[in-house]
């Protein structure tokens, strides 16, 4: 009895074992490739990649969010087979046991996108994956940049507004002065805003503006370059840019009294800096002033 009760378990566990490491090896580095964004109208090729070592295939069924739209059984004859959906198209001829292929997508066509896999008898183990796809709605157009400087004098703000073509979804847009990439800190505002585009239901676009003080600094060689780049993932790049040139008096120096009552901070083209007392800074400001006026007069 004791050998036919330790006989019965070894089979069980063996048996059990092999049918554990048959499931396991079944189905492995199952994975799925969707494009992150796509142009409304193009087509799209969606990949479920996957390893069924030594099983054979029983079906892959391709999913938009829980519906099925697609699907392939090696043993059926034709194997594939498309369940209508709105707003997609398959393109049976380059749609396969691993790809699936779609045509003209709308911007309805967004959503998840899932992939089922399942192995053959007598496992048949199932594995699914799902990602994301986004159909955007791309224009020609670059965007429009508007500058605008106050009256020219120290201190003065200069603004800049970068407005977008209408797009679906809205755009990035990122500031450059000089080359240089821009971020809000103190002495430098940029806002953001996003608008219903009127031209086309369902555009948005993108207004942005930056404003800064005018200093020494930003003119180099007497002139500033002012930029704004908008991006849409890979699918949209376009850039606009302003230069401004230095032509008044004011801009070529610039005081910054400190904390102290008896001194001040004197910039002077080239960069070089003295520190002198504050009765000869309001001399030198009365003078670049002076200078400024009898050149308007003239």
């Amino acid at each position: 009895m004791a050998y036919f009760i330790t006989r019965s378990i070894l089979l069980f566990v063996t048996l059990f074992a092999d049918f554990s490491v048959f499931d396991v090896r079944a189905l492995r580095d199952m994975h799925i490739k969707v494009p992150e964004a796509v142009r409304v109208g193009d087509s799209v090729t969606l990949a479920c990649n996957y390893d069924l070592e030594s099983a054979a295939l029983y079906t892959i069924k391709w999913y938009r969010y829980d519906s099925e739209f697609y699907r392939y059984v090696p043993k059926e004859s034709p194997p594939s087979r498309v369940f209508v959906m709105p707003h997609l198209t398959v393109d049976v001829s380059r749609s396969n046991s691993t790809e699936v292929t779609l045509t003209d997508v709308k911007r309805e066509t967004s959503g998840e996108f899932k992939c089922e896999v399942s192995a053959d008898a007598p496992s048949f183990h199932t594995e699914i994956r799902a990602a994301h796809l986004l159909v955007a709605d791309v224009p020609d157009e670059g965007p429009v940049l508007r500058t605008e400087v106050q009256e020219k004098s120290i201190g003065a703000r200069i603004k800049a507004n970068c407005t977008t073509p209408g797009s679906y979804p809205p755009m990035n847009v990122t500031w450059f002065i000089n080359d240089l990439e821009v971020h809000p800190k103190y002495g430098i505002d940029i806002h953001n805003s996003v608008e219903r585009y009127d031209a086309l239901p369902g555009l948005e676009t993108v207004r942005s503006m930056i404003s800064i003080n005018a200093s020494l600094e930003l003119f180099k060689n007497g002139k500033m370059k002012i930029r704004c780049l908008a991006t849409m993932f890979t699918l949209y790049r376009k850039t606009q840019e302003s230069e401004l040139h230095d032509d008044a008096p004011q801009l070529a120096l610039i005081m910054v009294p400190t904390t102290q009552s008896n001194e001040g901070i004197f910039f002077i083209n080239g960069g070089e800096r003295f520190i002198i007392p504050n009765i000869l800074t309001l001399i030198c400001s009365f003078y670049v002033h002076l200078h400024a006026w009898l050149r308007k007069s003239q």
